[in-house]
């Protein structure tokens, strides 16, 4: 269950402020994958969602418009459908008639994919973290963490010989035919 502040009589600006909260604690306004579509329910979107009837009307009393709970779950749907890259014509169809516990269904379904999609980028996006060895000041070893050998270790220190020895050659022609490694070509 979607736990919310108490939601019987919101204000315009109360509403926009709850979903907003809401939507941060679970986490679905971290990925956005339309730029055109705002991540916040804003007075001005919900105006617009009351208009096109994705948002049940409010009751007025007074002069003032007042929200409640399913208001609160509504506002939070769409913009859980909006994160699957729906447009708002089939989010309405979808939305259609379903109940507070139904709302709540979707909301819920889609936070677990975006948390999930999330959850697996990170693992692809891992940085990358090197080990420093100096080995004499000017010349140092970096090594990838967890790196360990897939050739023998005569054949890495003959690679290791090679390097010392193409520098000890580019030094002594005054640093020609190596590059330095801040520049490129």
């Amino acid at each position: 269950m979607i736990e919310t502040s108490d939601t019987a009589d919101l204000s315009l600006d109360d509403l926009s402020t709850e979903v907003e909260q809401l939507l941060e604690r679970h986490r679905l306004v971290e990925v956005q994958p339309d730029q055109r579509v705002s991540r916040k329910a804003d007075p001005r979107t919900i105006r617009y969602y009351t208009t096109l009837g994705l948002l049940d009307r409010p009751t007025i009393q007074g002069r003032q418009a007042k929200y409640n709970r399913r208001h609160v779950l509504q506002l939070l749907a769409i913009k859980s459908l909006q994160l699957t890259a729906l447009p708002l014509a089939e989010i309405q169809t979808f939305l259609y008639g379903l109940s507070n516990s139904e709302l709540e269904a979707v909301i819920d379904s889609v936070a677990l994919t975006v948390s999930e999609r999330v959850r697996q980028a990170k693992k692809l996006i891992k940085p990358t973290i090197w080990k420093e060895i100096v080995i004499e000041p000017g010349l140092k070893l970096l090594a990838e963490e967890g790196w360990s050998p897939h050739i023998d270790q005569a054949s890495i220190e003959e690679k290791i010989r090679a390097a010392l020895s193409s520098l000890q050659i580019a030094a002594s022609h005054g640093n020609g035919g190596t590059r330095d490694a801040h520049t490129s070509d």
